[in-house]
């Protein structure tokens, strides 16, 4: 029986992310990447980010800040779904490959709080997806086992990961085509 439904945070609920933005300097691309993982295991803060950032693209840092929070969309509609029709059946968790001091840029305290039962971030746990452990830790986070959570994410190969711990994962592409295949697993996991 599914209990727990888990959602990546970038490309999920909020649409695009820096990859969008950095994608705008093609001959850095490598640097900036190595960069987002360090990033994502927790080996960087924001600032350091920031100012890592700024010397690889020759930008300031507050063009950097813009530019970034530009690409960066709440899927409004999605996190409508979440709290009208699955939270009051399910717990919500939100895992992410998020460096340290970023997420409270996408989501402030209280939306954190109403939205989710669990935030599990990368740089906090030390392991990205799509590492099986970390979905493991979401699992514990939200207080059932692999077996009962469904993850949402954008990439394949964290639904991969997903699946090696034991979870159902969804690749989302659009908002209806999760909402469809969403309802389809629920119905088809009910005990």
């Amino acid at each position: 029986m599914i209990k727990a439904i888990i959602f990546d945070c970038f490309g999920v609920l909020h649409l695009d992310s820096n990859t969008a933005y950095f994608s705008q300097f093609p001959n850095v691309a490598e640097e900036l990447h190595d960069l987002n993982v360090r990033a994502d295991h927790g080996f960087l803060d924001k600032e350091r980010y920031l100012q890592e950032a700024a010397t690889i693209t020759n930008m300031r840092m507050e063009d950097i800040v813009r530019g970034i929070a530009i690409e960066n969309t709440l899927n409004k509609l999605l996190v409508e779904y979440i709290k009208t029709q699955l939270r009051p059946n399910y717990k919500i968790g939100m895992l992410s490959n998020i460096g340290r001091g970023w997420i409270n840029d996408f989501f402030d305290e209280h939306q954190l709080h109403d939205l989710f039962d669990a935030v599990v971030l990368s740089n906090e746990e030390g392991i990205i997806k799509p590492n099986p452990l970390v979905f493991e830790h979401a699992a514990e986070h939200l207080e059932v086992v692999p077996e009962e959570c469904i993850m949402i994410d954008d990439r394949q190969e964290n639904c991969q990961g997903a699946k090696q711990a034991g979870m159902k994962a969804i690749e989302f592409k659009t908002n209806e085509q999760l909402m469809r295949e969403l309802e389809q697993l629920l119905t088809e996991n009910k005990d």
